[in-house]
């Protein structure tokens, strides 16, 4: 063709015989090939645009969640009953779960979601139904379970499914931690718990895995005496039969999948309010009852905030050191790490996001993992006001400071345009879990502080309240909410930012801003400590949230191994029994190889912490710095570790 577009434009062709004739002729051949190239390139266009939208919607099986491989659109989950047998021998589960279901079209299949699970049987209302178990449909996402079934639409159904869980022999990630006697407290029993977000409900039991599916939950547990078990929901009978003990719950609240959780071994309950409770194992019960001993005042200054809490009671269970986070926000069931017990209170904050996550989370949920920030960057935000009401206003200015210099760190780990450092982050059916930060929480609190200076505090609560009376939410839907709530209530002027702050990597120019003779008063103290001029009595004399931001801005000065020196020498802070303060030291004195901080206070630390948030940043720079050392303590330690640690600390040294 553009042979001939030249020859038709030549002098040649337009001075002979043929000129006159052909030259409509051709232009006409011409302009009809390049309106179809047109029409090409244009349906080119909105066929990559259609893809990506699809991409940014969900996976072939659904358009709303990329890490779902369920049929979420054709099908819903009305309720979730469970029952299980837990064989701490052969560390596996082995029981049955019936999902009643309902049809939204006419189907003729049903889709779950699936992880190392063998599956022996299936009935559909009842009868044998054909199955097939597909290993592998996306390697990050798991397998899938396909149950053979046509049902008309709206037609109510029930399911259920005869399995047991697999031996985690190639150490992946999965829901259960096994841990033998001597990785408990008591050193006498064998203990289980589980963490199921974001996606690893699948690998207890076939679900629809996804947090905009939620369904109320019938559990029930066979533990061998003398253990105890517990579940996500409410505690409804308690009964032995021979050398078993069976426990029952129910979840009268629609919940998503990743909230699901259980725990059993050697348990103690001890009640603090009328409506709190803590669990522990028996050794530590007195410890963690006075810990989190004003539980009732943090749950009704939240209530004051929000609205009622719906979920009856609220109990915390203190895990096991292995447990990888800080805390888990399970209904009826938080689940919190034993590093909260540092004898002051000062780890008071993070009891009380896991509360307000009966609000921002567990009532209102994020629709798919690309929207995390919807669960935690609203959870962040109450929480800092909640500080501030409980603790008082320095208190939440450091909390917001000790945030943002997270933040900092967690966008300068990835990369300032990397898109995990946006709140809309691009998964592509990937683990979510490998996209998890601090991002979604202060990122997404420090937008929504934007959005209150604006608005004006008593209105901005108005909205909060609405945002978390929800059921499900994706940003683009908490956008027209926020429209919609400005234009009812004619407040004008309001600059969203939303390209800047929501879909864009990295963090605006215009982010968190402090009065800097608040600031000025702790760089001071860190500059006083970095020249060995902080009297001892004053600096023991700084709440554990001080310690921590002062030690975060002595970073600002070149610290070398006789600076640690001093540190070690005359504020013994290499021997803190908190592990914030302590990660912070080990850090330092990796980067400049100080000799306290690559020996037995270094292996100690990471053999006596499982939490991600303390022994990530110090594998990390064992990785840059000694990765040699950092390697041979992390196959000692490994084992003791839950398996989404494990994971992620690989992926550190593989670099």
């Amino acid at each position: 063709m553009q042979t001939l577009r030249q020859f038709y434009l030549s002098r040649y062709y337009k001075k002979s015989m043929f000129g006159v004739l052909g030259l409509g002729v051709i232009g006409v051949i011409l302009l009809v090939s390049s309106k179809i190239r047109k029409q090409n390139s244009k349906q080119q266009s909105l066929n990559q645009f259609q893809s990506e939208e699809q991409s940014l919607q969900g996976t072939i099986f659904n358009k709303l969640d990329k890490c779902s491989l369920s049929n979420l659109e054709e099908v819903v989950t009305l309720n979730t009953s469970i029952k299980i047998e837990i064989d701490f021998k052969q560390q596996q589960l082995i029981g049955s779960v019936t999902l009643k279901m309902k049809a939204v079209k006419d189907i003729n299949k049903v889709l779950l979601d699936t992880k190392l699970l063998n599956v022996q049987k299936v009935s559909v209302n009842n009868e044998d139904t054909q199955f097939n178990y597909k290993q592998q449909v996306v390697n990050d996402l798991g397998d899938q379970l396909e149950i053979i079934t046509q049902k008309q639409a709206n037609e109510e159904f029930q399911i259920e499914i005869t399995y047991s869980t697999q031996q985690n022999v190639q150490n992946e990630q999965v829901a259960l931690n096994w841990l033998q006697p001597s990785q408990t407290f008591g050193n006498k029993h064998p203990f289980l718990f589980t963490q199921s977000e974001p996606i690893y409900a699948r690998t207890l039991f076939p679900c629809q895995d996804s947090p905009s599916m939620k369904s109320t939950f019938d559990i029930e547990l066979i533990v061998p005496a003398p253990l105890k078990a517990y579940g996500s929901g409410l505690i409804i009978k308690e009964t032995t039969q021979g050398d078993k003990n069976i426990f029952l719950f129910n979840q009268p609240v629609a919940i998503p999948a990743y909230l699901f959780a259980i725990c059993a071994g050697d348990l103690e309950k001890k009640q603090i309010s009328e409506r709190t409770f803590v669990i522990s194992e028996p050794i530590l019960i007195n410890k963690c009852s006075y810990e989190f001993s004003d539980m009732e005042k943090y749950l009704s200054t939240i209530e004051e905030y929000l609205t009622p809490y719906k979920w009856n009671q609220y109990t915390v269970v203190v895990l096991p050191k292995a447990f990888p986070f800080g805390g888990m926000e399970n209904p009826n069931l938080t689940f919190l790490s034993p590093s909260l017990i540092v004898g002051d209170k000062s780890e008071a904050s993070v009891v009380i996001h896991e509360m307000i996550h009966s609000w921002s989370g567990n009532n209102m949920t994020c629709q798919n993992w690309e929207c995390f920030w919807l669960n935690e960057g609203i959870t962040t935000f109450i929480e800092n006001k909640m500080v501030g009401k409980i603790f008082g206003k320095d208190q939440q200015t450091l909390h917001g400071l000790l945030g943002d210099n997270d933040l900092q760190k967690s966008i300068s780990n990835f990369g300032a345009t990397h898109t995990y450092t946006s709140l809309s982050p691009k998964i592509n059916q990937q683990n979510p879990d490998d996209c998890f930060s601090v991002i979604p929480y202060e990122k997404g609190c420090q937008y929504l502080r934007l959005l209150e200076s604006q608005i004006g505090e008593v209105k901005f609560q108005e909205f909060i309240r609405l945002i978390v009376s929800q059921n499900t939410l994706n940003s683009d839907q908490f956008r027209t909410l926020l429209k919609r709530f400005l234009l009812e209530n004619n407040i004008q002027g309001v600059d969203l930012q939303w390209q800047q702050w929501i879909v864009d990597p990295g963090l605006p120019k215009n982010s968190l801003k402090i009065d800097q003779q608040f600031t000025k008063k702790y760089q001071n103290l860190a500059d006083d400590l970095f020249q060995n001029k902080l009297r001892l009595q004053d600096f023991q004399a700084l709440h554990s949230n001080e310690k921590c931001y002062v030690l975060d801005l002595l970073g600002n000065n070149q610290i070398d191994q006789n600076t640690l020196k001093n540190l070690e020498e005359e504020y013994q802070l290499f021997d803190s029994n908190n592990p914030e303060i302590l990660h912070r030291m080990l850090i330092y004195g990796i980067e400049c190889g100080y000799p306290s901080a690559l020996g037995d206070k270094l292996s100690q630390f990471l053999s006596m912490n499982g939490r991600m948030k303390f022994i990530n940043p110090v594998y990390r720079v064992l990785s840059e710095k000694q990765p040699d050392l950092g390697q041979r303590i992390f196959n000692l330690c490994k084992n003791s570790y839950h398996s989404i640690a494990v994971g992620q600390i690989q992926k550190m040294f593989q670099k």
